[in-house]
């Protein structure tokens, strides 16, 4: 959650305030996460009398979208360069990244923010004084800025839970991250001061990633939809329960004793008087086609609206050309590139807040501006058709362009660097063996 405030330092009341006045915000994350996991309000369904069938199924569309959406955005790592010669600076800044998995982290992140609209993570240096970044819940955060324009970090509290063994009782706990220090605090309704600790970043350690301008989730604005399809697929299997329980009705053997009732719930059988004999079942009247429409058309509005192609849609399949595929995914790449702009950011800040560590270790002075990040989208590519295209710009652009239009490469500039050496050793193999070429060409 991201406050804006005209204050400078916060003062213990208003930490504590701000902690409280943050409930909400973490309830409405949790039931976020509540439905990724599985855990709808279909299951809290209540059954019907006399032992009726009471079905619950959660149909996991929420499960399906993020992992779709933060899989097209980061299931291809993201990809560093830098825009000046010297690439020094740039290895010490992808050791750390390969030192924290940072592919693995990226990709956290992004699950995060699809689940609850934001995402944070928070730097440190171990024991060691390697520097370290874990992600940490969003809803444990507050990120405080202040009213200017540029909305600069003021702070970032952190009030989380460390739960005991069985699992139920827990203490709370506050961190507060500022430009210089975090402050530790137990905290039981009131802030209690544990110890404070330097961390030597310049600036507050802790960085954000927005899912969209709304810090929205991506299934957020569907989830009445999911609860109507859930509900629709439980009721539908409770009819078909009913129609397997239905009762025989036997006309003209005599009528049913009040204490009847036990035994026809036994034995299915309503016994009724009457002048003609007759057997016939009770069933209730459904109306299939109706029924599976609606539920059809809940399932796509789903879709629409979250804007995550049904991939097991016949239709989606029956033209797999690279343009092809990249119109039918139009939607989940409008969602991409909203989630690419606000995920660079963060990127930006992280970069910043390394260089700073770097910089008082003199071992590297980075400045964000000079890494030019990549973002690949996860799509299943046309291999042949792009090699054609490749082929048909030879002489047009540079070999590095080339090379960057393959989804293979990851780092054009490594893949030349490694096919000119391979030149070189073929040339030398041809010094030192001067006929080897006429051998293999069978002269």
């Amino acid at each position: 959650m991201r406050i804006i405030t005209n204050k400078k330092q916060l003062s213990l009341q208003e930490i504590t305030t701000l902690i409280q006045s943050h409930l909400q915000v973490r309830n409405r994350k949790l039931k976020l996460k509540r439905y990724y996991e599985g855990k709808h309000d279909v299951l809290k369904k209540v059954g019907r009398k006399n032992n009726a069938a009471n079905n619950r199924l959660v149909s996991n569309f929420c499960a399906y979208i993020t992992n779709m959406s933060a899989g097209y955005f980061l299931g291809t790592p993201i990809s560093y360069k830098t825009v000046r010669a010297d690439e020094k600076e740039l290895a010490v800044l992808l050791e750390i990244f390969k030192y924290n998995d940072e592919s693995a982290h990226n990709l956290s992140l992004a699950e995060e923010a699809s689940i609850t609209g934001e995402a944070y993570e928070i730097l440190y240096t171990d024991s060691d004084a390697n520097i370290r970044f874990k992600p940490v819940p969003s809803e444990e955060v507050i990120l405080v800025c202040d009213s200017t324009l540029e909305e600069n970090v003021i702070c970032a509290i952190r009030h989380f839970r460390v739960y005991g063994l069985d699992l139920s009782t827990y203490d709370e706990f506050v961190d507060v991250y500022d430009a210089e220090k975090i402050s530790h605090y137990k905290y039981d309704g009131a802030l209690k001061l544990l110890d404070t600790q330097a961390h030597f970043f310049g600036d507050v350690p802790v960085v954000e990633y927005p899912n969209n301008h709304q810090r929205r989730g991506d299934f957020e604005d569907v989830l009445t939809l999911v609860d109507a399809y859930n509900l629709a697929q439980s009721l539908t299997l409770d009819d078909m329960a009913d129609f397997t329980d239905a009762f025989l009705i036997l006309k003209g053997y005599g009528g049913m004793k009040p204490e009847d009732a036990a035994e026809m719930r036994q034995s299915k059988i309503i016994k009724l008087d009457g002048d003609d004999a007759a057997a016939e079942w009770l069933i209730k009247n459904i109306n299939d086609t109706y029924i599976e429409n609606f539920k059809t058309r809940v399932q796509r509005d789903i879709h629409k609206f979250a804007q995550i192609p049904d991939m097991s849609d016949e239709n989606f399949a029956s033209n797999t050309s690279g343009v092809a595929i990249k119109y039918k995914l139009i939607g989940l790449e409008q969602i991409r590139s909203r989630k690419e702009r606000e995920f660079k950011k963060g990127l930006q800040r992280r970069i910043e807040l390394i260089s700073g560590i770097l910089k008082l270790k003199n071992q590297a002075q980075i400045d964000f501006r000079d890494i030019d990040i990549q973002f690949t989208a996860n799509v299943p590519a046309n291999i042949v058709e792009q090699a054609q295209v490749v082929s048909q710009l030879e002489g047009v652009v540079t070999q590095k362009t080339l090379l960057s239009l393959l989804p293979f490469v990851a780092d054009p500039s490594e893949e030349m660097a490694e096919l000119e050496k391979q030149r070189s050793e073929e040339f030398g193999r041809y010094d030192e063996y001067p006929n080897l070429e006429k051998h293999n060409h069978g002269e």
